[in-house]
């Protein structure tokens, strides 16, 4: 088809523009209004990341629907002590919370405390000692010293979504009755978890997000020599990222601390993008100084259109594979930021041909003015042109040294690569909130206080289902229950056991026929079938729908980043589950909480991170093998591809630093990434062979042309996420430190790893075969 005349293709960009003008105007208000609302449905709850489908997350769910009261905030002030008025006080000053007004629902659906438990229980028809109460209630609601004791808050679904101001009322509220500081009021549990994670991923968009533009911005300027080139990139990645969090509202998902890296991956993925484009401009411009602004536009579009989609396509696909992880937050997130990718390269291709024209007018006008004035040659070259010159020729001299010993450069990678590699099966996963907050921080300072004074933190639960004809007295359950109490009491490293054992007195022995062991057991027995006792008021006893009878036992870990929770849970399942196989048939132990949840979530996200890199990386490959003509190359192309995420990912498993919400879904992106100077490379690489040139010259030439574009990619997508970095919410501080690792160990793959492989025997495979046998002797 023969090509438009320049005043036709002028004509085309210049309308181009102006639709792409008018999808701007659509598109701000929408992403600055609903980016906003995105925002407001910040809600954290790792345990319900699982899809619903899964074994453990549908226990979880029926867990939590038997027995009431999951979200339990848990309170406490070092005065609060057993006997000590304010206990009580405290407590009664949150029942108002409990109740309904007409401005708003019950926050609360209870409140209960150590205090309340203990006078229960030292009152008949139990009345234990003071001493033996203690002991039940240790390391649960009263702490080692037999003294120190908390309060409890139950909330409601209204409270959960506003946990955190309900929160920050409860502290007020218990400071004021008690005459306590508010920074001295300790809560730990479910809702002060998920409000400390929504309030650190609204501060991490609110405070970082305009800083990294700004530099984001600066960097773009400075490498493009244009404010209105850069406006242009810039103003589209802005609504990319608007748009983005824009989606996650569309979709119906609440926005979570794995979505919040959206928006600064959309921006330097919209930024590479344009300055690719730009680069292909500014070639076009330097090439010829008095070339028509419209036909440099049209050289820099044909030649750029190809690699750019290409390199789009693979970020997208990078992006993708992550659908198929099996956590809703990360695959909502794979998904949203390609579609966010294709949606801004279409916006660019819209805007920035009429951009590129109107820059170059602008530019050679002020060019042929300052000729005039300096009375220079009409051939002297563009201003801009020496600098790229100066560029071009640094980067040649700095790949030269490295192509003259290829087999070397090409063996250092190969072992870095491969040390990397052998830390790959040490690599963990961690979901544990606590954890993604430094050591000093609040959430941290309080479950240190809740160890300290009253016992472990983090939960896991047992439950004991009876059929209807499985041990139909009720007497023999509760010793059943009692035992495997008893069990979990005496194993290491688990504390805070409660169950219907801390509410009864231990049954007599069946064998025992006295007066005293069948008042006890008629006591025991009364208490079991009263719907108004302590013990069905507490909640630990339920019948599901087919008629089984569900006995509760709560029990906890202490928070230590050195254990290894999944071990030691398989350990007291495997020691628990003979004695209820023992027991008879009909009788099953489910096993759930906290740490199962934790433990299954790092599983899926560590196998199924594998699964979508692999998905990814044979998607890639297949293009670039489609790309290049050749299986073989293909293969050999994607090393310094698979170079920057095996060594970063290999070293943190060697590091033992485990991967959390913020860094995970980098595998997947940073091939993306990479692959984009790759194929630019590359497709520069292949048309310098087609002209005759040896591969150590058609290298050298492709990073003349490529090198500027590449570092400067990297300059605006590693260094503007850095702003993150300075967040304390360690997956967003993390998340920018590994794509700042991620990009600038690519460039080195595409700078220095991809000439030397180009250099070597390996080169013929990635050379075009007419090239290749163009330049073979005698040819």
């Amino acid at each position: 088809m023969p090509l438009k005349s320049l005043a036709d293709q002028a004509t085309s960009y210049r309308v181009r523009f102006c639709i792409g003008l008018v999808a701007v105007c659509i598109l701000a208000p929408l992403a600055i209004r609903d980016s906003a609302r995105a925002l407001g449905t910040m809600y954290n709850a790792p345990a319900l990341w699982l899809p619903e489908d899964m074994p453990v997350r549908k226990q979880y769910d029926d867990f939590s629907k038997l027995f009431q009261g999951q979200d339990v905030l848990m309170i406490g002030w070092d005065g609060a002590k057993i006997g000590s008025e304010s206990v009580d006080e405290a407590a009664k000053a949150l029942l108002p919370l409990t109740e309904s007004t007409p401005q708003r629902a019950a926050y609360l659906e209870g409140v209960s405390s150590g205090q309340r438990v203990f006078d229960v229980l030292t009152s008949p028809p139990t009345s234990f000692s003071e001493r033996a109460t203690r002991a039940r209630l240790r390391g649960s609601l009263i702490g080692e010293d037999g003294e120190q004791t908390i309060v409890l808050a139950t909330f409601t679904e209204a409270g959960s979504l506003k946990r955190q101001e309900v929160i920050d009322d409860i502290r007020q509220i218990v400071s004021d009755k008690i005459g306590v500081d508010a920074e001295q009021i300790y809560t730990a549990g479910p809702p002060t978890d998920g409000a400390l994670v929504d309030a650190e991923a609204q501060t991490s968009i609110d405070r970082y997000t305009l800083p990294s533009v700004i530099l984001g911005a600066l960097i773009c300027v400075f490498c493009l020599r244009s404010l209105v080139l850069t406006a242009i990139i810039i103003i589209v990645a802005v609504i990319g990222q608007g748009m983005s969090l824009a989606m996650v509202l569309y979709s119906g998902i609440e926005m979570n601390a794995i979505l919040i890296v959206l928006p600064p991956l959309v921006f330097v993925l919209t930024a590479s993008a344009g300055i690719h484009l730009c680069n292909y401009y500014r070639d076009a411009m330097c090439s010829d100084p008095d070339i028509d602004p419209t036909a440099a536009t049209r050289q820099a579009m044909k030649a750029g259109i190809l690699p750019c989609w290409l390199a789009a396509t693979t970020t997208i696909i990078g992006l993708g594979s992550l659908g198929l992880v099996r956590l809703v937050p990360v695959s909502a997130f794979g998904l949203i930021a390609a579609g966010s990718v294709f949606s801004t390269l279409l916006l660019l291709l819209l805007l920035l041909p009429g951009a590129m024209q109107w820059h170059g007018a602008r530019h050679q006008a002020k060019h042929r003015a300052s000729r005039k004035s300096t009375n220079a040659e009409d051939n002297d070259p563009l201003p801009v042109q020496t600098w790229r010159k100066n560029i071009g020729h640094a980067w040649e001299a700095f790949a030269a040294k490295f192509m003259k010993v290829p087999i070397t450069v090409v063996t250092i990678f190969t072992l870095i690569t491969a040390v990397a590699a052998s830390g790959l099966p040490d690599l963990t996963t961690s979901v544990n909130i606590p954890r993604m907050f430094p050591a000093e921080s609040r959430i941290r300072t309080d479950y240190a206080w809740f160890e300290e004074h009253i016992g472990p933190t983090i939960n896991a639960e047992v439950v004991v289902q009876f059929a209807p004809e499985a041990m139909p007295d009720p007497i023999d359950r509760f010793r059943l229950v009692r035992d495997v109490d008893d069990h979990l009491r005496q194993t290491e490293l688990v504390g805070g056991v409660f169950s219907a054992r801390s509410f009864l007195p231990s049954p007599p022995s069946k064998k025992s026929r006295s007066i005293r062991s069948t008042v006890l057991e008629a006591n025991i027995r009364r208490q079991l079938n009263d719907p108004d006792s302590a013990l069905q008021d507490a909640g630990y006893i339920a019948s599901d729908e087919a008629g089984n009878q569900l006995w509760r036992i709560s029990f906890r870990f202490p928070f230590d980043e050195d254990i290894d929770y999944r071990s030691e849970f398989e350990r007291v399942q495997a020691e628990l589950t003979p004695i209820l196989e023992e027991a008879g048939d009909g009788i099953t132990g489910t096993f759930t909480g906290g740490v199962p949840m934790t433990t299954e979530s790092q599983d899926v996200l560590l196998q199924d991170l594998f699964r979508s890199f692999l998905a990814a990386f044979g998607i890639v490959a297949i293009i670039m093998m489609l790309l290049l003509r050749s299986v073989s190359g293909g293969l050999v192309a994607m090393f310094p591809n698979l170079f920057p995420t095996i060594t970063l990912f290999g070293t943190m498993g060697l590091m033992q630093t485990p991967l959390d919400i913020g860094s995970v879904m980098t595998a997947s992106v940073a091939l993306g990434i990479a692959v984009d100077g790759t194929i630019h490379f590359l497709t520069k690489f292949q048309n310098q062979s087609r002209q005759g040139k040896s591969r150590m010259e058609a290298s050298i030439a492709a990073l003349h042309k490529c090198g500027p574009a590449m570092w400067q990619t990297t300059a605006v997508c590693a260094i503007s996420p850095l702003v993150y970095g300075l967040s304390e919410f360690q997956p967003t501080q993390r998340f920018a430190f590994m794509m700042f690792g991620l990009l600038v160990a690519a460039l080195v793959g595409d700078v220095l790893l991809l000439p030397a492989l180009l250099a070597s025997p390996l080169g013929r495979f990635l050379t075009p075969k007419l090239a290749r046998a163009q330049n073979q002797p005698g040819s």
